[in-house]
């Protein structure tokens, strides 16, 4: 019986987030090396700050896959806009009224806190 190895090459897309932060350490490259509550942290800001952010921004924001995400873009819990000059496949940057909504009501879910802090 024939046994395969299948290994992800040092610059694969497919590394783990930890391995691509140390492979970003080792390479140098400083902003790809934060993290992760750095960049929820600092995602956070650019939204409180009216900035629209791409879906996949939006998934780490909100600690969910980018699917879902999209699912909630199809559905209209989160508006969007499409990227102007954007290539083939349609990109969308999404409202950070809603995003911040969303994220809110996670972190309230989260913490256990009740709809009304008065």
């Amino acid at each position: 019986m024939a046994t395969a190895v299948i290994a992800n090459t040092w610059n694969s897309g497919y590394a783990h987030r930890k391995f691509q932060r140390l492979r970003a350490v080792v390479m140098g490259d400083e902003q790809r090396a934060k993290h992760p509550e750095d960049e929820v942290a600092d995602l956070e800001r650019r939204a409180r700050a009216g900035e629209w952010l791409k879906t996949g921004s939006v998934a780490t924001l909100l600690g969910m896959g980018r699917t879902k995400v999209h699912t909630l873009v199809k559905s209209g819990v989160i508006g969007h806009r499409k990227i102007p000059g954007a290539p083939q496949k349609p990109q969308r940057e999404c409202n950070p009224v809603d995003v911040l909504r969303l994220f809110d009501e996670r972190r309230r879910a989260f913490r256990g806190d009740s709809e009304d802090p008065t």
